[in-house]
């Protein structure tokens, strides 16, 4: 049986706090109105699926997406950078000009929610894969994952997330780790 009182507070506890008076009608923003209360004829209800978002998907689509890169990640860790390498390919290089396919990083591991947690480590992240180049001394949330050949690479930028842009997925990813 729902319990209203029960449901405003799950709704206030999820940011929804201006439906949380009329949650009987309404529903929680984001949350899915039943079949069954869309059929009573009941206009306010009703109206309040016209209304309010079925099914926005902000928080749950974003769960789904970390949950997926976790998934596909060998690492996932809060790091912070202490070198930056250039990788050059000396065949495409010539006299006077590298030719320069990426960068690795070494950095401190200050946190890892998934693979080996050594404190040292070394990751990989070539230019085609990413051209904006990762800042020494920064911290960032990084999901990498092992080439061909073992080592840790980063498959895009959006694989290394800035410490500043990393606040709601660290709340999730220390949820992830609790679970």
């Amino acid at each position: 049986m729902n319990d209203p009182v029960r449901n405003s507070l799950t709704c206030a506890a999820r940011g929804s706090t201006f439906l949380a008076v009329a949650m009987i009608a309404t529903g929680c923003v984001g949350e899915r109105i039943s079949d069954a209360a869309l059929q009573t004829g009941n206009p306010e209800v009703r109206a309040a699926a016209i209304e309010a978002p079925q099914d926005s998907g902000d928080t749950l689509a974003l769960d789904e997406a970390l949950s997926l890169r976790i998934a596909e990640a060998e690492l996932v860790a809060k790091v912070r950078i202490t070198g930056v390498h250039r990788m050059i390919d000396h065949a495409l290089s010539e006299p006077g000009m590298m030719a320069i396919l990426g960068y690795v990083y070494s950095g401190v591991a200050e946190k890892v929610w998934k693979g080996e947690s050594a404190r040292l480590l070394a990751f990989r992240l070539t230019l085609d894969a990413c051209d904006e180049k990762l800042h020494q001394g920064e911290q960032y949330l990084i999901f990498a994952q092992t080439d061909a050949e073992g080592r840790l690479q980063l498959a895009s930028c959006e694989a290394a997330v800035a410490g500043a842009e990393a606040g709601n997925l660290l709340v999730q990813l220390d949820r992830y780790g609790q679970g």
